[in-house]
């Protein structure tokens, strides 16, 4: 098993000299995984074995626990060269870190035994419900967007305990983890329009004991962490938020390289002039490039600050999270302008499928969707500049 230097500079060269290591293998399993509506297998061996899916497992549990600037690098050049594995990865690496993280010692024993590091599937929505039976729950429910669930062991959902409440009279939301071999899989994802190689197919339990060594809490505004360092204390709204606009970024730059070589190298059937003597893909190609360096550079110089906060003892707040969040999907947003204009001016040539162009413009806009609660991010955002009252998780 590959191990992590400790020191920051040196952990992130090894990661991302290790993406570079994969990318071939990554780039040609971009079509296959849409096809099998799965992520390819040799996909999932590459980011296995080449550590991908430790990025976030705290390092006492034999992960990399990135810090928060490394993790987007690396999600960000793994797009580049395969949406469909940087969202699994994405995915993945939250699923196995909660779990590290936070589960107690004997959920750790039955996870982790052995010193293996299994993989892992995640989805927030607390779709589930939960009744306490003597040392443990009655579990039931359907879950949706469990990305990458066909090469997971683990399977982990959101779930509401019934007749429980936290210290603000809300009730309690805990995670259920549960082996990927006890749920049912429901093959509902081959007709979505992006996204298709995720797999991210819905899985539903019926009336499942499960221990409560296999249950945590991801306390929304203040974690508990039982191992890790800094990040971990990140609220989870903040924590995962980083990773979608990391995904997004990385997909729009290539779409934009893509463009920029079919504007360099081709000239089509019906047109006077290539598309590099136009000059108005030569404004769309500068305009995009600025935005994109523009929005990355935003989310990292904030979570750079975020980070030293954390390490200072400094948690973040409501307004932390919200601007965090707005920045990321103001990322995203700009990831989706850019590929969708990739793909009108590639023309001809990114319209037929399999065209990676195609591709990225179906599984960019897909993104968009799975962050539903973009319009609250930037609400909340500007009530927080305005000092007005807010929710920041509503």
């Amino acid at each position: 098993m590959r191990s992590f230097p400790k020191e920051r500079d040196a952990k992130r060269k090894v990661l991302l000299d290790a993406v570079d290591g994969i990318s071939g293998t990554l780039r040609a399993s971009g079509a296959r995984s849409e096809e099998l509506i799965t992520l390819a297998p040799e996909a999932v061996d590459a980011l296995r074995t080449s550590g991908m899916f430790r990025l976030k497992l705290a390092a006492e549990m034999g992960g990399a626990e990135a810090d928060p600037v490394t993790e987007m690098l690396v999600l960000e050049t793994l797009a580049y060269h395969d949406l469909t594995s940087a969202w699994c990865t994405m995915v993945g690496a939250t699923g196995i870190a909660s779990l590290g993280t936070f589960l107690p010692p004997a959920g750790i024993e039955r996870v982790f035994g052995g010193g293996k590091i299994p993989t892992a599937s995640i989805s927030f929505f607390p779709a589930g419900r939960a009744k306490r039976d003597g040392d443990g729950f009655r579990v039931s429910g359907r879950w949706r967007f469990n990305s990458g669930i066909r090469h997971s062991e683990w399977v982990l959902g959101g779930t509401i305990v019934e007749n429980s409440e936290d210290a603000s009279g809300r009730p309690i939301v805990m995670f259920s983890a549960f082996p990927a071999k006890d749920v049912t899989l429901h093959d509902n994802w081959s007709g979505v329009t992006g996204l298709k190689g995720t797999g991210s197919c819905d899985f539903s339990i019926d009336n499942y004991y499960l221990p409560a060594e296999l249950t945590f809490v991801w306390d929304l505004l203040k974690p508990q962490p039982l191992r890790g360092g800094p990040s971990y204390l990140f609220p989870p709204f903040s924590y995962v938020a980083k990773e979608h606009g990391s995904v997004a970024i990385g997909a729009a730059r290539r779409a934009l390289d893509e463009l920029i070589q079919i504007a360099t190298t081709t000239r089509g059937t019906f047109r006077s002039s290539k598309l590099d003597e136009r000059q108005v893909v030569h404004r769309f190609i500068a305009q995009a490039d600025i935005k994109l360096r523009a929005a990355r550079a935003l989310m990292h110089e904030r979570y750079d600050r975020l980070y030293d906060d954390v390490v200072a003892g400094h948690l973040p707040d409501g307004s932390d999270i919200a601007d965090v969040r707005a920045i990321c999907v103001h990322a995203t947003e700009m990831a989706i302008e850019t590929a969708t204009l990739a793909y009108h001016f590639a023309g001809n040539t990114g319209l037929h499928h399999p065209h990676i162009i195609g591709r990225l413009l179906r599984d960019l806009n897909t993104t968009g969707i799975h962050q539903v609660m973009s319009d609250t991010a930037y609400e909340n955002h500007g009530q927080f500049r305005l000092g007005l009252p807010a929710n920041p998780l509503a």
